[in-house]
């Protein structure tokens, strides 16, 4: 059995079943554009010495990846894969070893024994609470739809799949809560769907603000008369966050309106995604136990909220310096 071979049996027998679409999409994409064209013809147990694999990562490293350049259209460059992507690589290789290990097609797996590439956790970015007001206040301008967008991902922390997965049945306004149990994806051979959420931790209820829950009350007479308006027109899918039509938007969508709105706005450039962050990171510098905000974010591991989610607040910044002169000077 090839490689290539074990890998059909490997994407048939698990990565259908097992991965969620998104992921299997983007390890099927890495399998077909570098992977198998490297290592296709090999025997799973001939992909050794481990010097073979660090060859693949070192041919990665060049150029080997065809970017489209700006403002270029008709001309293309190459310019090689990140350190991130190839140690995304890396862990795709060592993982699908590691199943021809588990099924007895080898006694070891030559990936454990390489030296995974170096790769620097970007720094992550997110507005302090000033930035915040400056947001919220500049919201006032923004069309309905996308101000309740921002507000709900702020004061929730929930992922964008989540929030364009909501329908109305998920929103308690009596009890001030939002219940998370699925999240919308795109694939371009599928199209907009909705799935289960990430994670097991990922299905949960969040407590919202009585701010929120009055500007959903807003929100929900806004949205039933833009459905009123648009008559036989609408297409009704009961999602929180749809088109003039009432279909689903497109993710990219909301993430492409905020950060020209940011933009125009002249506020720090940020993410979507940075307003998951944002809301962690104010909720830990006000000394919200971790244990909550990390269940309030779908997080299965308290670690994965402290590692990637706690940033000093400038506001707070400012305050332990004068703590310690109270201490140690006055």
């Amino acid at each position: 059995m090839t490689f290539y071979e074990f890998t059909n049996l490997w994407t048939k027998d698990y990565a259908e079943h097992e991965l969620a679409p998104t992921t299997y999409a983007r390890y099927k994409g890495m399998l077909e554009s570098r992977i198998l064209p490297y290592f296709g013809h090999f025997k799973p147990d001939a992909i050794k010495p481990p010097a073979y694999i660090m060859n693949f990562y070192d041919y990665l490293s060049k150029e080997t990846q065809i970017k489209r350049r700006k403002n270029h259209n008709s001309e293309k460059t190459l310019k090689p894969l990140s350190s991130k992507t190839i140690l995304e690589h890396h862990r795709l290789l060592r993982a699908m070893l590691q199943n021809a290990v588990y099924w007895q097609f080898l006694f070891e797996n030559p990936a454990s024994r390489v030296r995974p590439p170096k790769s620097k956790r970007p720094k992550i970015k997110y507005y302090d609470d000033a930035e915040c007001r400056l947001l919220l206040d500049a919201l006032k301008h923004a069309e309905m739809k996308y101000q309740m967008a921002v507000i709900l991902t702020l004061f929730t922390g929930m992922r964008r799949g989540e929030l364009l997965g909501l329908t109305w049945d998920d929103i308690n306004l009596k009890e001030g809560y939002v219940n998370i149990d699925k999240a919308n994806q795109y694939l371009a051979d599928r199209g907009i769907f909705t799935k289960d959420p990430k994670t097991e931790s990922s299905t949960r209820g969040i407590a919202i603000p009585d701010t929120v829950v009055k500007s959903l009350v807003s929100y929900k007479e806004w949205y039933n008369e833009q459905k009123r308006l648009r008559g036989s027109k609408w297409t009704e899918t009961n999602k929180l966050f749809v088109q003039w039509n009432g279909k689903p938007i497109h993710p990219d969508t909301m993430s492409k309106w905020f950060k020209d709105f940011v933009k125009e706005q002249k506020l720090p450039p940020l993410t979507f995604h940075g307003l998951r962050h944002t809301n962690a990171t104010l909720l830990i510098s006000q000394n919200i136990d971790v244990a909550v905000v990390a269940s309030r974010l779908g997080h299965a591991q308290i670690t994965t909220t402290l590692n990637f989610y706690v940033h000093p607040v400038a506001s707070h910044n400012k305050l332990a310096g004068n703590v310690l002169e109270q201490l140690l000077v006055n």
